[in-house]
């Protein structure tokens, strides 16, 4: 069984090689030396041993950190530097792989959901094409809204944060909704083909909503659940922007703290901290995995990942700055600070008015580290402002995904599920059931949709963070390669640009995915003092186009235009320099075709033996092979 931890760390120690060997000034032979000894090692760094994990559950979860927060810290040390807005260059990939992610949030629930309608082993095994069997029911806002988000009016500064923004997409902003009629109204959730779904009233004397109609048009479970979600508005990059924030600042203040939505944002933040940190791949059917995946049946305990009161290995310090409204920045010698509420207050408002509201949370944080440098300066200790500025960095990236998988604790997103759960499992559908209830009946559920989408995720993330590394990597060798090994990396780079878009890559199901997928493309190159090309590349070799007359012809006019002497017309008289240097490449061509050939000599290797077991052995040069150069 592989261990993760043996692949991290064989990833972090090439990413330094890359690292020193780009440091390294290439002007002086020392130097150079020293690269391609950085290089020899880059390419030896593999873990010889790699052990399995210890059956304990305290084990169970090798990677404590996010392993998306693991391989950025590396990332950021070979990644350009360069910030656009205010904002690095890992989040800008990292916020436009989220905002691509939140894209497809709607069709890996509704898969999700319909695996738990249809699972033979789900609580909820009612299959799709059950009718709903009751036309009215009560239902509290205790059983689908975890966050007590519905506790906050949507115009107060933490309202403005986590409801939905006013920017009218032509779907229902179903959180708004719920809130809007507590005022007694009666409701009619009306989808995009003009139906009605049902009809809600607020029973203010009993605090529940009163449904009715939701046996119009003889709905299934499926059309209930596919009308509903159809019709909601999903978030999108601007509402886990605010997420993000509402992780990274806590968010309060007059008139905007709501105490359970604290307590609740703490407890959730240690599940997807678990669950990001679980490598395995969820599967279609089951929680069933196998070695590769590291876990089995056997090893993993979903209900554990979601004991949102499990405390173990919780700074309960640090969910108490929840609490305090204060912020503290880690990198920055643990300085602590109490949010300035009137920043939040501002995002609050410009966010909610927005699509795009990249400007204002890259702005939001600036204001915040500037009030902070501001607060330093008058004490015994001043920090930078840059340096506050890469501590909300870092903090941002590690909660970007976070954001994304929290969203789908809200109220309308488990409302329809908390819905189904009465019909069919409460004993009445008048008796009022947690949510905490409904999600410990629905953790394999919920364990397969939100690694989905973290692994989604990593899947788009990886996919745009790779030609960046693929650009590095060749611009390395160009750096480390003397110029008597001119000819080799011209081969070399040609070879890469053909690997790095062959590698097979489907997606990402498991941390091991995303390790082999980083490892495939650091392990292409490797170039070192003895100027031997890998047989992997040598195998890509045969997709090469083959040598051209013409190119070769046009590759040296432009080195003889490069080098100031003229390949066009001379003072109005034609000029035969490029027939000169084509009748010399002609003839050159001429005699390779009709008289050369190549020779090869094989390495030493063994060929396996069957039925008889064990090898036959090739000693160096005993096999020869020949060929022709195209």
């Amino acid at each position: 069984m592989t261990d993760l931890k043996a692949k991290q760390r064989e990833i972090g120690n090439k990413f330094k090689a890359i690292q020193q060997a780009n440091e390294l000034k290439t002007g002086v032979l020392s130097a150079l030396d020293s690269a391609d000894s950085a290089v020899e090692n880059f390419q030896d760094q593999i873990a010889s041993t790699l052990t399995s994990y210890s059956s304990s559950f305290k084990k169970k979860l090798p990677n404590t950190d996010n392993i998306f927060d693991k391989i950025t810290r590396d990332l950021k040390n070979i990644l350009p530097e360069k910030k656009e807005n205010g904002e690095s260059f890992i989040r800008k990939i990292t916020r436009e792989s989220i905002n691509e992610t939140s894209d497809s949030v709607k069709p890996i629930f509704l898969d999700n959901l319909r695996k738990l309608f249809a699972a033979s082993d789900s609580e909820l095994n009612c299959g799709l094409v059950t009718s709903i069997t009751e036309d009215q029911l009560t239902i509290s806002p205790k059983e689908f809204d975890y966050l007590h988000i519905l506790q906050t009016d949507p115009q107060s500064g933490l309202g403005k944060i986590i409801y939905e923004g006013q920017v009218n997409r032509d779907k229902i902003k179903m959180n708004k909704v719920f809130f809007e009629y507590f005022d007694s109204s009666p409701y009619s959730f009306n989808t995009a083909d003009g139906n009605t779904l049902f009809s809600m009233q607020w029973d203010s004397a009993n605090q529940v909503y009163n449904l009715s109609g939701l046996t119009n048009n003889g709905l299934t479970i499926d059309k209930f659940i596919t009308s509903y979600f159809e019709t909601i508005e999903f978030p999108k990059i601007s509402d886990i922007l605010k997420n993000t924030l509402s992780l990274v600042v806590p968010v309060g203040g007059i008139n905007s703290s709501n105490s359970n939505y604290d307590i609740n944002l703490n407890k959730l933040t240690r599940v997807i901290n678990k669950l990001c940190a679980a490598c395995a791949a969820p599967s279609n059917d089951s929680l069933t995995q196998n070695p590769i995946d590291q876990f089995n049946e056997n090893d993993i305990e979903a209900e554990f990942i979601f004991d949102f009161d499990d405390v173990e290995g919780i700074d309960l310090d640090d969910e108490n700055l929840r609490y305090d409204k204060v912020l503290r920045f880690v990198d920055c010698n643990n300085y602590n600070l109490p949010v300035n509420q009137d920043i939040i207050e501002e995002f609050g408002f410009f966010a909610s008015t927005k699509n795009d509201i990249t400007k204002e949370f890259n702005d939001a944080l600036a204001k915040i580290a500037k009030d902070a440098y501001n607060n330093s300066s008058d004490s015994t200790i001043s920090i930078p402002i840059p340096q506050f500025l890469a501590n909300l960095d870092s903090q941002t990236i590690k909660n970007l995904p976070k954001a994304l998988l929290s969203s789908i604790f809200s109220p309308k997103m488990f409302f329809p599920i908390a819905v189904i759960w009465k019909m069919f499992k409460a004993a009445t559908v008048n008796t009022v059931t947690l949510i905490t209830t409904l999600i410990r009946n629905l953790v394999k559920f919920l364990y397969g949709l939100l690694k989905d989408i973290f692994n989604k995720f990593l899947t788009v993330f990886w996919l745009k963070v790779r030609p960046h590394i693929a650009k590095i990597l060749k611009s390395l060798a160009t750096k480390i390669l003397r110029k008597s090994k001119k000819r080799y990396l011209l081969i070399v780079k040609a070879l890469i640009d053909i690997l790095t878009a062959l590698i097979p890559f489907v997606g990402i199901k498991s941390c091991e995915d995303f390790y082999n997928a980083i490892l495939a493309l650091l392990n292409s190159l490797k170039v070192g003092v003895s100027q031997k090309i890998p047989g992997l590349l040598l195998q890509l070799s045969k997709k090469l186009p083959g040598y051209s007359e013409d190119r070769a012809i046009m590759n040296i006019t432009e080195y003889l235009e490069a080098n100031g002497i003229q390949t066009g017309d001379i003072f109005g008289q034609e000029n035969n320099m490029v027939k000169f240097v084509a009748s010399i490449i002609k003839g050159h061509q001429d005699e390779m075709d009709q008289n050369s050939f190549v020779q090869v000599s094989l390495d030493a290797g063994s060929i396996p033996v069957a039925p008889l077991g064990g090898a036959a052995t090739i000693i160096p040069g005993l096999l020869k092979a020949h060929g022709k150069l195209t």
